[in-house]
This record gives C-alpha cells, sequence and structure tokens, in this order.
C-alpha cells in the first residue's frame, strides 16, 4: 500500500476498524478502532496514556483518526494478533501456533497486559516446543521454571551434549547449570558402583531431585497440605475431635455415609457434599472422619464440616461421605 511518491498509505484495518470502537491506534500504516476498556481494564501502560489528557488541539487522544495513538516498535500484524484474545469469535477456544502466541506474549510482557500473559503460558503448555527452544523462550519473558522441570530433565538425560548453538540460545548460567546437573547424575551412578552407567539407567524422578537442586527450585513436597483443618493464628493446625458411633440398639446398625449424631440430643446432621478423590479418610468404629482437601493451580477442595454444640462451648467437627 505505497502510493507514486513511495509513501506508505494509511487504512483502515480489515479486521480490528471496529463501528462501536472508541479509541483509534495507529501501528504502522494501519488504523485500528477498538475498545478502550479492555486496556485501560488491563495494562498500566495503558491507563497512564488514557489518562494524558487532551493533545494541543483540545481533542482526546485517540477520539478519532486524524488524533489517533501511534505505537512504535510494533508490527501491525503482531498488534492484530494480540487483539484477537479479546474479540476472538470462538469462545474460550484459542487455537493458534507457536508464533502467533510468541507475538502475544511479547506485547502481553511489554504493556503488562498480566491476565493474557497467563493464558498465553497455559496455551503455550499444551504445544509440542522442542525443549531447548521452550527453556530459551520462558527464561526471556520470566515464565515460572516450574513449566521447564521435564524439559531440563530431558536435556540431562539425553545422550549427547548440548551444542554450540543450543548453549548460545540457553546461555552461559542455563549451559553450567545442566553440565553439573548431568555431571551429579554420573557421579550417583559411580557411588552406586555402575562402571559404564547410561543416562536412560535412571528414573525421571531421580533426576528431578538433582535438577531441582541444581536450578534451586525446592524439593517437591511430600503430601499435599490439608486445608479441612481449623488452625489459630499462627498457623497451628486446631485440634480434630472425633466421636466414636453410638452402640448398635436393638438390632440397628451404627450411622453410616458421614452421619453424626450430637452428643446432647437425637438430632443429626447429615454431610451432603460429594466424596473427592485422594481426600484423607480416617476410619473410627464406622464412622469416617475427612480433614483433608486438595489443593491445584485453579481451586481449594475441602471436605464439608459441621459445628455441634457440646456442653455449652462450640466443637468443630469435619465429617464427610465416604468413598462410594
Amino acid at each position: 500500500m505505497v502510493n507514486e511518491h513511495g509513501v506508505s498509505r494509511v487504512v483502515q484495518h480489515k479486521d480490528y476498524y471496529l463501528r462501536g470502537g472508541d479509541m483509534t491506534v495507529m501501528v504502522e500504516n494501519h488504523l485500528y478502532r477498538i475498545h478502550s476498556y479492555f486496556f485501560e481494564r488491563e495494562s498500566l501502560f495503558f491507563r497512564q496514556k488514557l489518562l494524558a489528557g487532551p493533545s494541543g488541539d483540545g481533542e482526546d487522544h485517540g477520539s478519532n483518526d486524524t488524533n489517533a495513538y501511534t505505537l512504535d516498535d510494533v508490527k501491525s500484524e503482531d498488534f492484530a494478533r494480540f487483539l484477537w484474545v479479546f474479540y476472538n469469535p470462538k469462545y474460550s477456544v484459542y487455537e493458534a501456533s507457536l508464533d502467533v502466541w510468541l507475538s502475544i506474549l511479547r506485547l502481553a510482557t511489554r504493556w503488562g497486559f498480566n491476565n493474557v500473559k497467563e493464558l498465553t503460558v497455559r496455551e503455550l503448555e499444551k504445544l509440542d516446543i522442542e525443549c531447548v527452544d521452550k527453556i530459551s523462550i520462558y527464561h526471556e519473558y520470566s515464565i515460572s521454571k516450574l513449566y521447564l522441570i521435564p524439559s531440563y530433565i530431558a536435556i540431562v538425560k539425553r545422550g549427547v551434549p548440548l551444542t554450540f548453538t543450543e548453549g548460545v540460545k540457553l546461555g552461559m548460567e542455563t549451559v553450567l547449570r545442566i553440565a553439573d546437573a548431568r555431571e551429579r547424575v554420573r557421579q550417583q551412578a559411580s557411588e552406586n558402583g555402575v562402571r559404564t552407567p547410561s543416562f536412560d539407567d535412571f528414573e525421571d524422578s531421580d533426576v528431578e531431585i538433582l535438577v531441582r537442586d541444581v536450578f534451586g527450585l525446592g524439593s517437591r513436597p511430600t503430601s499435599p497440605t490439608p486445608t479441612g483443618a481449623s488452625t489459630i493464628p499462627n498457623g497451628t493446625p486446631g485440634p480434630t475431635i472425633k466421636l466414636n458411633s453410638p452402640p448398635k440398639a436393638n438390632g440397628a446398625s451404627a450411622p453410616r455415609n458421614g452421619v453424626n449424631r450430637a452428643a446432647s440430643g437425637g438430632s443429626s446432621k447429615h454431610d451432603t457434599s460429594p466424596p473427592t478423590s485422594n481426600s484423607n479418610n480416617n476410619t473410627s468404629n464406622g464412622t469416617r472422619n475427612q480433614t483433608g482437601g486438595i489443593h491445584n493451580l485453579d481451586s481449594d477442595i475441602s471436605p464439608a464440616s459441621a459445628t455441634a454444640t457440646r456442653g455449652g462451648q462450640g466443637q468443630r467437627f469435619t465429617a464427610g461421605q465416604g468413598r462410594q
């Protein structure tokens, strides 16, 4: 789109010059008419731009095509890819190539769109990226090294050392740490009496311990931290009181399925929460007491709890359905 004088002609972008937009942005020779809401909500960089006040002619920046914001050092193709995150016509379905996600990651990091960056990382984790490239990308954009443990293990265990090109891509520090981990694996094999060890002889779990140590990632927890037990301000778990099942009377069986009878009356409370997998179930005289919870990146799943009054003081009891 160059005229006879060799000057690029400014044109409206075919996809992102939107009729209802309230902010005009010029990137290279493309005009974008988009919604400022997403940019003001997500990015301090753009909030400062939007609050800068009117221009010299009294008009607000970005209010029309002649007074558009200009984004320097940004390719129009990359900006269009970035906008796709907000204007994706397929709700919650983000399928794109590695190059597209790298364009989005670059701008999200540069402008402080943290939620967009988190989305990008989730989608990158779904792609099959070569180990050296993945490590290089995640280091460049300061993404948690915990995501890279499988890649570190694969490089440590591979039969050939890093090439010169791979070393340049990873950087001196990472190369030295990987060399340290490989040497520790060999040393451990020698101490175990293996004369000619192969990296394939080592389990990934064993190499992971070395990798975590070399890269300072800490050790893997032996068990999830219970979240269902009550705590006191200093963080020490509060006591959990277990109730024995009432004695059988006239041939009646003991209560089952998480039913606790209050000590002072005949009423009972049923725990209607669904059973959770990998929870800690303690059995005491036929009554199951559930005190543990499952913790993951997205949510905390903890068993339901019931509070019974005994002797004028409130006691907190934890009860859960037995695994069906």
